[in-house]
């Protein structure tokens, strides 16, 4: 019986009310706003990269900084519940997801070739966060072949997103200034 009572007093404990989860937000879609004879605080709060609400909570209006800080909280907390928008940093799922942009077949992971004294540097590379910093790992396409650096700069961004390595993703056909140079190199 101690068990069981044990269980549900953890399993409550994790979860968070509405309210602390707003209060987790800080300043999330607040800016501060000092330009010209303009101080306050600014609430710009997005959907799906879409404004939802923009307002300026002005220092003088609302008394002194901390008060127009304390209103555009409250005021944002209103907004994020009404529309029920979940900030990204709150979010269960991490992965990312692949859009019209992404050539590659993974967002984060990218082609890229430039042209230094008259010859080609061809890499696949990686992007990632890693301790708070935008980490950024190449492998070149000379060394490894256009495929092996693909499904190394894959694996790399798959490991640090903590993510399993999609099956049956190949990497987009090469341009033909690329099929050419992969010829001449011996690629």
């Amino acid at each position: 019986m101690a068990i069981a009572k044990k269980k549900r007093a953890t399993s409550g404990a994790r979860k968070k009310t509405v309210a602390q989860k707003l209060k987790d937000l800080g300043l999330t879609y607040i800016t501060r706003m000092d330009h010209g004879n303009t101080h306050g605080w600014w609430v710009r709060v997005y959907k799906d990269s879409k404004p939802v609400e923009s307002k300026l909570f002005s220092d003088g209006v609302y008394g002194n900084k901390s008060k127009a800080k304390k209103q555009a909280q409250e005021h944002r907390n209103k907004v994020v519940k009404k529309h029920k928008i979940v900030p990204v940093h709150m979010r269960k799922t991490r992965e990312h997801s692949v859009d019209r942009r992404s050539t590659s077949g993974m967002v984060g992971v990218t082609l890229s070739v430039v042209e230094k004294a008259d010859s080609l540097r061809v890499h696949w590379s990686a992007r990632f966060m890693e301790a708070g910093r935008q980490r950024n790992v190449s492998f070149s396409v000379r060394k490894f072949g256009y495929e092996g650096a693909y499904r190394k700069a894959l694996k790399a961004r798959c490991e640090a997103i903590e993510q399993t390595m999609p099956r049956g993703l190949k990497p987009p056909a090469p341009s033909r200034v690329l099929q050419k140079w992969m010829k001449t190199e011996g690629v």
